[in-house]
Protein backbone atom coordinates (compact mmCIF):
# COMPACT_ATOMS: atom_id res chain seq x y z
CA UNK A 1 0.00 0.00 0.00
CA UNK A 2 0.90 3.53 -0.48
CA UNK A 3 1.97 5.49 2.39
CA UNK A 4 0.70 8.95 3.11
CA UNK A 5 1.10 11.19 6.39
CA UNK A 6 -0.79 13.69 8.47
CA UNK A 7 1.40 15.65 11.03
CA UNK A 8 3.14 18.51 11.90
CA UNK A 9 5.36 20.03 9.72
CA UNK A 10 9.00 22.09 10.63
CA UNK A 11 8.27 25.64 9.91
CA UNK A 12 12.14 26.71 10.35
CA UNK A 13 14.16 28.05 6.87
CA UNK A 14 17.59 26.80 8.64
CA UNK A 15 18.69 23.81 6.37
CA UNK A 16 21.00 21.44 6.92
CA UNK A 17 23.32 20.97 3.73
CA UNK A 18 21.59 18.61 1.62
CA UNK A 19 24.12 17.96 -0.86
CA UNK A 20 25.26 13.79 -0.92
CA UNK A 21 29.11 13.21 -0.50
CA UNK A 22 29.27 12.54 -4.23
CA UNK A 23 28.95 14.40 -7.56
CA UNK A 24 26.24 13.08 -10.33
CA UNK A 25 27.93 12.49 -14.27
CA UNK A 26 24.46 11.71 -16.15
CA UNK A 27 23.39 13.03 -19.21
CA UNK A 28 20.22 15.04 -19.73
CA UNK A 29 17.94 12.58 -20.94
CA UNK A 30 14.37 13.58 -22.18
CA UNK A 31 2.66 2.90 -14.48
CA UNK A 32 -0.78 2.40 -14.33
CA UNK A 33 -1.41 1.99 -10.84
CA UNK A 34 -4.15 -0.49 -9.55
CA UNK A 35 -5.43 1.18 -6.17
CA UNK A 36 -5.12 4.25 -5.14
CA UNK A 37 -2.09 4.48 -2.47
CA UNK A 38 0.27 1.72 -4.28
CA UNK A 39 2.90 2.58 -6.13
CA UNK A 40 2.84 -0.58 -8.69
CA UNK A 41 4.94 -0.86 -11.60
CA UNK A 42 4.26 -1.66 -14.97
CA UNK A 43 7.22 -3.32 -15.85
CA UNK A 44 8.04 -6.79 -16.02
CA UNK A 45 10.33 -8.69 -13.51
CA UNK A 46 13.40 -9.85 -15.40
CA UNK A 47 13.58 -13.06 -16.96
CA UNK A 48 16.73 -14.65 -17.08
CA UNK A 49 15.14 -18.53 -17.63
CA UNK A 50 15.42 -17.71 -21.37
CA UNK A 51 18.99 -19.52 -22.67
CA UNK A 52 20.24 -18.88 -19.67
CA UNK A 53 20.80 -14.92 -20.69
CA UNK A 54 21.61 -12.32 -17.64
CA UNK A 55 19.35 -9.92 -19.61
CA UNK A 56 15.39 -9.77 -20.84
CA UNK A 57 13.66 -7.18 -23.11
CA UNK A 58 9.93 -6.86 -22.89
CA UNK A 59 8.10 -4.32 -24.66
CA UNK A 60 4.67 -3.17 -25.81
CA UNK A 61 2.53 -1.41 -28.76
CA UNK A 62 0.01 0.93 -28.01
CA UNK A 63 -2.60 2.12 -30.38
CA UNK A 64 -4.86 5.30 -28.94
CA UNK A 65 -8.22 7.07 -30.80
CA UNK A 66 -9.51 9.59 -28.90
CA UNK A 67 -12.69 11.55 -30.02
CA UNK A 68 -12.84 15.55 -29.29
CA UNK A 69 -16.58 15.82 -28.10
CA UNK A 70 -16.68 19.52 -27.78
CA UNK A 71 -15.69 22.41 -29.68
CA UNK A 72 -12.49 24.17 -28.21
CA UNK A 73 -12.47 28.02 -28.39
CA UNK A 74 -11.33 29.65 -31.59
CA UNK A 75 -7.84 30.07 -29.42
CA UNK A 76 -6.41 26.68 -30.11
CA UNK A 77 -5.72 24.60 -33.52
CA UNK A 78 -8.55 22.66 -33.49
CA UNK A 79 -12.05 24.14 -33.53
CA UNK A 80 -14.24 21.18 -34.21
CA UNK A 81 -15.81 18.34 -32.84
CA UNK A 82 -13.37 15.94 -34.23
CA UNK A 83 -10.96 13.11 -34.06
CA UNK A 84 -7.96 14.74 -31.98
CA UNK A 85 -5.64 11.74 -31.56
CA UNK A 86 -4.32 8.39 -33.79
CA UNK A 87 -1.02 8.07 -31.78
CA UNK A 88 0.96 4.80 -32.35
CA UNK A 89 3.61 3.94 -29.72
CA UNK A 90 6.13 1.38 -29.47
CA UNK A 91 7.88 0.99 -25.60
CA UNK A 92 10.94 -0.98 -25.22
CA UNK A 93 13.04 -1.88 -22.21
CA UNK A 94 16.08 -3.51 -21.28
CA UNK A 95 17.40 -5.41 -18.27
CA UNK A 96 20.82 -6.71 -17.55
CA UNK A 97 23.15 -7.34 -14.73
CA UNK A 98 27.12 -6.93 -14.25
CA UNK A 99 27.22 -9.61 -11.91
CA UNK A 100 25.66 -10.87 -8.77
CA UNK A 101 24.95 -6.71 -7.71
CA UNK A 102 25.29 -4.55 -10.12
CA UNK A 103 22.30 -3.94 -12.84
CA UNK A 104 21.29 -1.52 -15.41
CA UNK A 105 18.36 -0.79 -17.07
CA UNK A 106 18.07 1.18 -20.34
CA UNK A 107 13.91 2.07 -21.81
CA UNK A 108 12.88 4.08 -24.71
CA UNK A 109 9.35 5.22 -26.39
CA UNK A 110 8.47 6.41 -29.62
CA UNK A 111 5.56 8.13 -30.47
CA UNK A 112 4.03 8.73 -34.29
CA UNK A 113 0.37 10.38 -34.39
CA UNK A 114 -0.82 9.94 -37.44
CA UNK A 115 -3.68 12.76 -36.92
CA UNK A 116 -1.78 15.36 -38.19
CA UNK A 117 -1.48 14.24 -41.54
CA UNK A 118 -5.01 12.89 -42.03
CA UNK A 119 -6.54 16.18 -40.09
CA UNK A 120 -5.92 18.57 -43.15
CA UNK A 121 -8.94 20.47 -41.80
CA UNK A 122 -7.16 21.68 -38.58
CA UNK A 123 -4.18 24.44 -38.73
CA UNK A 124 -2.35 23.01 -36.61
CA UNK A 125 0.95 25.24 -35.09
CA UNK A 126 4.20 24.01 -36.04
CA UNK A 127 4.94 23.84 -32.67
CA UNK A 128 2.13 21.01 -32.32
CA UNK A 129 3.51 19.03 -35.39
CA UNK A 130 7.25 19.21 -34.14
CA UNK A 131 5.89 17.99 -30.98
CA UNK A 132 3.26 15.26 -31.37
CA UNK A 133 3.68 14.15 -35.20
CA UNK A 134 6.86 12.03 -34.36
CA UNK A 135 8.71 11.83 -30.82
CA UNK A 136 11.49 9.91 -28.88
CA UNK A 137 11.77 9.55 -25.14
CA UNK A 138 14.26 8.09 -23.58
CA UNK A 139 13.00 6.39 -20.24
CA UNK A 140 15.14 4.80 -17.38
CA UNK A 141 18.40 4.96 -18.51
CA UNK A 142 20.74 3.95 -15.04
CA UNK A 143 22.97 1.46 -13.12
CA UNK A 144 22.40 0.39 -9.72
CA UNK A 145 24.33 -1.37 -7.03
CA UNK A 146 23.60 -2.90 -3.46
CA UNK A 147 26.31 -3.91 -1.44
CA UNK A 148 25.70 -6.28 1.50
CA UNK A 149 26.47 -3.74 4.51
CA UNK A 150 23.31 -1.86 4.02
CA UNK A 151 23.87 0.79 1.39
CA UNK A 152 22.26 1.06 -2.23
CA UNK A 153 23.45 3.39 -5.43
CA UNK A 154 21.71 3.95 -8.57
CA UNK A 155 23.14 6.49 -11.11
CA UNK A 156 21.38 8.14 -14.20
CA UNK A 157 17.87 8.68 -15.51
CA UNK A 158 15.34 7.42 -13.36
CA UNK A 159 12.06 8.43 -11.11
CA UNK A 160 11.94 8.65 -7.63
CA UNK A 161 8.00 8.30 -6.12
CA UNK A 162 8.52 9.73 -2.73
CA UNK A 163 5.02 11.51 -1.58
CA UNK A 164 1.84 9.88 -0.95
CA UNK A 165 -0.90 11.54 -2.23
CA UNK A 166 -2.45 11.52 -5.58
CA UNK A 167 -3.54 14.98 -6.45
CA UNK A 168 -1.38 17.02 -4.28
CA UNK A 169 2.57 17.11 -4.48
CA UNK A 170 4.09 17.90 -0.83
CA UNK A 171 7.10 15.54 -0.85
CA UNK A 172 6.52 14.24 -3.77
CA UNK A 173 8.90 16.72 -5.25
CA UNK A 174 12.01 15.04 -7.31
CA UNK A 175 10.80 14.04 -10.74
CA UNK A 176 8.80 16.34 -13.38
CA UNK A 177 5.44 15.61 -14.87
CA UNK A 178 3.75 14.82 -18.25
CA UNK A 179 1.43 17.98 -18.44
CA UNK A 180 0.81 17.49 -22.04
CA UNK A 181 -3.04 16.75 -21.31
CA UNK A 182 -5.18 17.69 -17.97
CA UNK A 183 -6.47 14.51 -15.70
CA UNK A 184 -6.05 11.91 -18.07
CA UNK A 185 -3.23 9.94 -15.99
CA UNK A 186 -2.84 9.07 -12.64
CA UNK A 187 0.32 10.45 -10.91
CA UNK A 188 2.31 7.17 -11.66
CA UNK A 189 1.81 7.65 -15.22
CA UNK A 190 2.62 11.46 -15.10
CA UNK A 191 5.67 11.10 -13.56
CA UNK A 192 8.79 11.15 -16.06
CA UNK A 193 12.54 10.16 -15.06
CA UNK A 194 15.24 12.95 -14.22
CA UNK A 195 19.47 12.60 -14.62
CA UNK A 196 19.96 11.59 -10.69
CA UNK A 197 22.37 10.07 -7.87
CA UNK A 198 20.49 8.41 -5.32
CA UNK A 199 22.57 6.82 -2.28
CA UNK A 200 20.72 5.21 0.28
CA UNK A 201 21.48 3.21 3.11
CA UNK A 202 19.90 1.03 5.58
CA UNK A 203 20.03 0.96 9.30
CA UNK A 204 17.57 -1.44 10.64
CA UNK A 205 14.09 -0.32 10.16
CA UNK A 206 15.66 3.01 9.30
CA UNK A 207 15.85 3.63 5.44
CA UNK A 208 17.90 7.15 4.67
CA UNK A 209 18.09 8.25 0.54
CA UNK A 210 20.35 11.40 -0.50
CA UNK A 211 19.53 12.34 -4.45
CA UNK A 212 21.02 14.65 -6.65
CA UNK A 213 19.69 15.54 -9.61
CA UNK A 214 21.40 17.74 -12.94
CA UNK A 215 19.20 19.32 -14.96
CA UNK A 216 16.35 17.79 -14.12
CA UNK A 217 14.01 20.17 -16.27
CA UNK A 218 10.96 21.50 -15.98
CA UNK A 219 7.61 19.37 -16.36
CA UNK A 220 6.50 18.99 -19.91
CA UNK A 221 3.42 21.23 -21.12
CA UNK A 222 1.51 21.32 -24.60
CA UNK A 223 3.20 23.44 -27.23
CA UNK A 224 1.54 26.88 -28.73
CA UNK A 225 -2.24 26.27 -30.46
CA UNK A 226 -2.56 23.12 -28.62
CA UNK A 227 -6.27 22.67 -26.56
CA UNK A 228 -4.36 21.88 -23.60
CA UNK A 229 -1.40 24.69 -24.41
CA UNK A 230 -0.99 26.45 -20.86
CA UNK A 231 0.10 29.49 -22.26
CA UNK A 232 -2.71 30.43 -24.34
CA UNK A 233 -4.21 33.48 -22.62
CA UNK A 234 -1.04 35.17 -22.69
CA UNK A 235 -0.30 34.36 -26.54
CA UNK A 236 -3.79 36.01 -27.38
CA UNK A 237 -2.44 38.95 -25.97
CA UNK A 238 -0.49 39.62 -28.13
CA UNK A 239 3.01 39.70 -25.19
CA UNK A 240 6.52 38.39 -26.06
CA UNK A 241 7.37 35.24 -23.80
CA UNK A 242 10.70 34.22 -23.54
CA UNK A 243 12.27 31.08 -21.33
CA UNK A 244 15.20 31.73 -18.99
CA UNK A 245 17.52 29.23 -17.16
CA UNK A 246 17.49 28.12 -13.77
CA UNK A 247 20.44 29.93 -11.98
CA UNK A 248 21.49 26.63 -10.36
CA UNK A 249 20.73 22.90 -12.44
CA UNK A 250 21.71 21.18 -9.39
CA UNK A 251 19.01 20.26 -7.07
CA UNK A 252 19.60 17.93 -3.87
CA UNK A 253 16.85 16.06 -1.84
CA UNK A 254 17.28 14.14 1.64
CA UNK A 255 14.44 11.29 3.05
CA UNK A 256 14.24 9.77 6.46
CA UNK A 257 11.61 7.06 5.95
CA UNK A 258 10.82 3.76 8.41
CA UNK A 259 7.85 1.38 8.99
CA UNK A 260 5.75 -0.35 11.64
CA UNK A 261 3.46 -2.87 12.08
CA UNK A 262 0.36 -1.18 10.94
CA UNK A 263 2.14 2.20 8.83
CA UNK A 264 4.91 3.82 7.54
CA UNK A 265 6.26 7.55 8.28
CA UNK A 266 8.81 9.13 6.40
CA UNK A 267 10.65 12.97 6.52
CA UNK A 268 11.67 14.86 3.55
CA UNK A 269 13.69 17.90 2.51
CA UNK A 270 14.98 19.37 -0.25
CA UNK A 271 16.02 22.21 -1.98
CA UNK A 272 14.81 22.54 -6.08
CA UNK A 273 13.71 24.78 -9.09
CA UNK A 274 10.04 25.26 -8.68
CA UNK A 275 9.01 22.60 -12.02
CA UNK A 276 6.03 24.76 -13.29
CA UNK A 277 6.87 28.12 -15.00
CA UNK A 278 6.42 31.44 -13.58
CA UNK A 279 7.24 35.19 -14.31
CA UNK A 280 10.54 36.47 -13.76
CA UNK A 281 10.53 39.57 -14.90
CA UNK A 282 8.40 41.87 -17.73
CA UNK A 283 9.46 44.44 -19.48
CA UNK A 284 7.51 47.45 -21.09
CA UNK A 285 3.99 46.43 -19.41
CA UNK A 286 2.09 49.75 -21.13
CA UNK A 287 3.91 48.73 -24.51
CA UNK A 288 2.51 47.34 -27.22
CA UNK A 289 4.35 44.55 -27.33
CA UNK A 290 5.38 43.38 -23.45
CA UNK A 291 8.16 40.93 -23.04
CA UNK A 292 7.81 38.52 -20.34
CA UNK A 293 10.45 36.05 -19.25
CA UNK A 294 9.35 32.62 -17.93
CA UNK A 295 11.60 30.88 -15.43
CA UNK A 296 11.73 28.74 -12.04
CA UNK A 297 12.16 29.79 -8.74
CA UNK A 298 14.34 28.43 -6.43
CA UNK A 299 12.47 26.63 -3.66
CA UNK A 300 12.84 24.86 -0.37
CA UNK A 301 11.01 22.54 1.48
CA UNK A 302 10.32 20.26 4.38
CA UNK A 303 7.37 18.00 4.62
CA UNK A 304 6.04 14.44 6.73
CA UNK A 305 4.11 11.68 5.42
CA UNK A 306 2.43 8.62 6.95
CA UNK A 307 -0.20 6.25 7.27
CA UNK A 308 -1.75 3.61 9.26
CA UNK A 309 -3.92 0.45 8.96
CA UNK A 310 -6.80 0.06 10.92
CA UNK A 311 -8.95 -3.28 9.31
CA UNK A 312 -10.40 -2.59 6.34
CA UNK A 313 -9.13 1.43 6.41
CA UNK A 314 -6.08 2.96 5.63
CA UNK A 315 -6.07 6.68 6.72
CA UNK A 316 -3.26 8.85 5.15
CA UNK A 317 -2.00 12.49 5.35
CA UNK A 318 1.06 14.64 4.42
CA UNK A 319 1.97 18.24 5.56
CA UNK A 320 4.58 20.34 4.42
CA UNK A 321 5.83 24.10 4.17
CA UNK A 322 7.21 25.42 0.83
CA UNK A 323 9.04 28.25 1.15
CA UNK A 324 9.62 30.88 -1.89
CA UNK A 325 6.65 29.51 -4.18
CA UNK A 326 6.01 32.01 -6.99
CA UNK A 327 2.37 32.89 -6.71
CA UNK A 328 -0.23 33.83 -9.76
CA UNK A 329 -0.84 37.56 -9.28
CA UNK A 330 -4.71 38.36 -10.38
CA UNK A 331 -5.88 39.34 -13.74
CA UNK A 332 -5.76 42.83 -12.88
CA UNK A 333 -2.08 43.16 -11.28
CA UNK A 334 -0.63 40.73 -14.00
CA UNK A 335 1.07 42.95 -15.49
CA UNK A 336 2.28 45.42 -12.65
CA UNK A 337 5.10 42.72 -10.86
CA UNK A 338 7.69 43.99 -13.16
CA UNK A 339 10.39 42.09 -11.22
CA UNK A 340 8.45 38.73 -11.18
CA UNK A 341 5.73 36.95 -8.99
CA UNK A 342 5.44 37.30 -5.68
CA UNK A 343 7.19 34.51 -3.32
CA UNK A 344 5.27 33.21 -0.53
CA UNK A 345 5.82 30.45 2.02
CA UNK A 346 2.91 27.86 1.72
CA UNK A 347 1.70 25.58 4.36
CA UNK A 348 0.29 21.98 2.20
CA UNK A 349 -1.71 19.54 4.19
CA UNK A 350 -3.19 16.27 2.91
CA UNK A 351 -5.39 14.22 4.59
CA UNK A 352 -7.62 10.93 2.92
CA UNK A 353 -9.12 7.48 3.72
CA UNK A 354 -9.09 4.36 1.43
CA UNK A 355 -11.94 1.78 2.44
CA UNK A 356 -11.29 -1.92 0.73
CA UNK A 357 -13.98 -3.81 2.61
CA UNK A 358 -16.28 -4.43 -0.15
CA UNK A 359 -15.39 -7.49 -2.38
CA UNK A 360 -13.32 -6.57 -5.70
CA UNK A 361 -14.19 -2.29 -4.66
CA UNK A 362 -11.60 -0.09 -3.75
CA UNK A 363 -12.92 3.43 -2.44
CA UNK A 364 -10.84 6.47 -1.39
CA UNK A 365 -11.42 10.17 -0.93
CA UNK A 366 -8.46 12.66 -0.70
CA UNK A 367 -8.89 16.21 0.88
CA UNK A 368 -6.14 18.82 0.19
CA UNK A 369 -5.32 22.30 1.59
CA UNK A 370 -2.79 24.97 0.31
CA UNK A 371 -2.48 27.69 2.86
CA UNK A 372 -0.46 30.75 1.46
CA UNK A 373 1.28 33.14 4.21
CA UNK A 374 0.91 36.77 3.98
CA UNK A 375 -1.90 36.68 1.86
CA UNK A 376 -2.38 39.89 -0.51
CA UNK A 377 -5.28 40.82 -2.79
CA UNK A 378 -2.96 41.24 -5.23
CA UNK A 379 -3.17 37.17 -5.51
CA UNK A 380 -5.26 35.11 -7.82
CA UNK A 381 -5.79 32.62 -5.19
CA UNK A 382 -7.86 32.57 -2.07
CA UNK A 383 -5.51 32.49 0.72
CA UNK A 384 -6.55 28.51 1.86
CA UNK A 385 -6.99 26.52 -1.75
CA UNK A 386 -9.00 23.64 -1.27
CA UNK A 387 -9.49 20.50 -3.46
CA UNK A 388 -11.00 17.33 -3.60
CA UNK A 389 -10.52 14.10 -5.04
CA UNK A 390 -12.30 10.71 -4.99
CA UNK A 391 -11.52 7.42 -6.83
CA UNK A 392 -13.56 3.83 -7.27
CA UNK A 393 -11.94 0.54 -8.58
CA UNK A 394 -13.31 -2.40 -9.18
CA UNK A 395 -12.38 -5.34 -10.87
CA UNK A 396 -14.45 -8.58 -11.73
CA UNK A 397 -13.41 -11.97 -14.08
CA UNK A 398 -10.37 -12.58 -12.18
CA UNK A 399 -9.42 -8.87 -12.54
CA UNK A 400 -9.29 -9.68 -16.47
CA UNK A 401 -11.72 -6.12 -16.43
CA UNK A 402 -10.66 -3.19 -14.32
CA UNK A 403 -13.23 0.07 -13.78
CA UNK A 404 -11.72 3.46 -12.34
CA UNK A 405 -13.68 6.57 -11.78
CA UNK A 406 -12.24 9.65 -10.72
CA UNK A 407 -13.70 12.82 -9.81
CA UNK A 408 -11.65 15.76 -8.60
CA UNK A 409 -12.74 19.07 -7.92
CA UNK A 410 -9.99 21.75 -7.87
CA UNK A 411 -9.36 24.53 -5.85
CA UNK A 412 -11.48 27.70 -5.55
CA UNK A 413 -14.17 25.99 -7.24
CA UNK A 414 -12.46 26.95 -9.81
CA UNK A 415 -13.83 23.43 -11.97
CA UNK A 416 -13.66 20.17 -11.74
CA UNK A 417 -12.47 16.91 -13.42
CA UNK A 418 -14.43 13.48 -14.11
CA UNK A 419 -12.72 10.55 -15.84
CA UNK A 420 -13.98 7.21 -16.40
CA UNK A 421 -11.94 4.55 -17.93
CA UNK A 422 -12.97 0.47 -18.23
CA UNK A 423 -9.85 -2.00 -19.02
CA UNK A 424 -10.01 -5.19 -20.45
CA UNK A 425 -7.14 -8.21 -20.56
CA UNK A 426 -8.17 -9.92 -23.23
CA UNK A 427 -4.98 -12.32 -22.94
CA UNK A 428 -1.50 -12.45 -22.09
CA UNK A 429 -0.54 -10.11 -24.60
CA UNK A 430 -3.49 -7.73 -25.68
CA UNK A 431 -5.41 -5.51 -23.28
CA UNK A 432 -8.28 -3.54 -24.40
CA UNK A 433 -9.52 -0.28 -22.95
CA UNK A 434 -11.97 2.74 -23.11
CA UNK A 435 -11.44 6.27 -21.47
CA UNK A 436 -13.82 8.88 -20.72
CA UNK A 437 -13.29 12.52 -19.48
CA UNK A 438 -15.10 15.00 -18.70
CA UNK A 439 -14.19 19.16 -17.96
CA UNK A 440 -15.88 21.65 -16.54
CA UNK A 441 -14.94 25.26 -15.11
CA UNK A 442 -16.19 28.35 -13.44
CA UNK A 443 -15.96 31.63 -16.36
CA UNK A 444 -13.35 33.64 -13.81
CA UNK A 445 -11.14 30.19 -13.53
CA UNK A 446 -8.08 30.09 -15.40
CA UNK A 447 -9.10 26.47 -16.45
CA UNK A 448 -11.96 28.02 -18.70
CA UNK A 449 -10.05 27.74 -21.49
CA UNK A 450 -10.23 23.79 -21.34
CA UNK A 451 -13.56 23.69 -20.36
CA UNK A 452 -14.76 21.89 -23.66
CA UNK A 453 -11.85 19.08 -23.93
CA UNK A 454 -14.11 16.38 -23.15
CA UNK A 455 -12.65 12.91 -24.70
CA UNK A 456 -13.85 9.51 -25.78
CA UNK A 457 -10.52 7.30 -26.41
CA UNK A 458 -9.81 4.03 -27.15
CA UNK A 459 -6.71 1.97 -26.33
CA UNK A 460 -5.42 -1.30 -27.60
CA UNK A 461 -1.73 -2.62 -26.53
CA UNK A 462 -0.07 -5.53 -27.12
CA UNK A 463 2.77 -6.89 -24.89
CA UNK A 464 5.78 -9.02 -25.84
CA UNK A 465 9.26 -10.26 -24.92
CA UNK A 466 11.84 -10.37 -27.03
Amino acid sequence: MRSTALSICIRSKQFVSLIPCFFLFASSFGHAQNDFFSSISTNAARNNSKNGEDYSVIAWVTQKVSQGLEQPSALFSRTEKEINKIETSLFAQLDGDFGEQMNFRISGKIYHDEIYRLNSGATYSENERNEFRNRFEIKDFYIEHQSDDGWYFKLGNQILAWGLSEYLRVTDMINTEDQFTFGQQDLEDLRLQVPAALLSYTVGTWVFDSVLTYRAGKDDTAPAGNEFDQLITLRDSGVTLQRIDPSSEYESFFRASTHYSRGDFQFVAGEFNDNALSVDQIVGPNSINPQLSLGQNRMRAMGVAANWVEGSWLLFGEAGVHYDKAVRPAHESFLQQLDGWDEKDQLLTVLGVEYNGFRNLLLSVELDNVHTEEHDIYMLGEEDQTSLGARLYWTALNERLQVLAVWNELADNSGRVSRVSVDYNWSDNLDLGLMWVDYSSENDSIFYNFRNNDVLQLNLRYNFQI
